[in-house]
């Protein structure tokens, strides 16, 4: 997928890299140069130094081609101007940072806004898979009830002790989205082992959590 991520902070930062580690294309727009230029220096993206609300730095970034555009600047206006001029120019999904929860979903599908990320869900892992996988797009709107986030812990009989992520047949509508041992966050590959001891995060929607934990712990 080609990626393009406006705002280079911590977590544009963290996803970049792995869209990265999972061979996706990714392009990030910073206005600051030293941003720009550290992270070119230590990630396989390519950096624009520009304002992101400035068509023509999209236009610049490929966002005519791009599959997904993430807006993860600190400002929620400026989010939403990025996200409605990257749907005008073409941008096939539009995924924003939002730290306000009042707004109306209408409202934001008219700015062009896909997936809603909320501050308490804003987790490199979380939007890795939001924009990587369509099937759980949905789920972006957490605050209207129709998902939750689930932390499970991994005991010794949990039937998920021991198995591998690409061993768990997740339902539609899930995901396991990360894993914490000894308060380390490890995003996980297909290959990587559960443990028991570790707690897993896991992205589902409501009528499918009952099953997911049965299925895990």
């Amino acid at each position: 997928m080609y990626i393009i991520i406006a705002g280079g902070g911590d977590l544009g930062y963290y996803l970049a890299q792995l869209l990265t580690e999972e061979e996706h294309d990714v392009v990030l727009i910073d206005r600051d140069e030293k941003v720009c230029e550290k992270i070119s220096s230590e990630l396989d993206v390519v950096t624009i130094k520009g304002d992101a609300t400035d068509p023509k730095i999209l236009e610049k970034a490929g966002i005519e081609e791009a599959d997904a555009l993430v807006a993860l600047t600190s400002v929620d206006e400026t989010n939403m101007v990025i996200s409605l001029l990257a749907k005008e120019l073409g941008a096939k999904n539009v995924a924003t940072r939002i730290g306000r929860v009042e707004y109306d979903e209408k409202v934001l599908k008219k700015l062009g806004i896909d997936i809603v990320i909320h501050p308490e869900a804003a987790a490199a892992g979380y939007i890795f898979e939001l924009i990587t996988k369509p099937e759980i797009i949905d789920l972006a709107f957490i605050s209207r009830g129709d998902a939750e986030i689930m932390e499970l812990k991994i005991e010794e009989n949990s039937p998920a002790a021991g198995k591998k992520i690409e061993e768990i047949e997740n339902p539609p509508g899930s995901a396991i989205i990360a894993l914490v041992e000894n308060e380390s966050l490890i995003i996980p590959k297909p290959d990587t082992q559960m443990k028991a001891g570790m707690k897993i995060l896991v992205l589902a929607k409501q009528e499918v959590a009952n099953k997911i934990k049965k299925m895990l712990v």
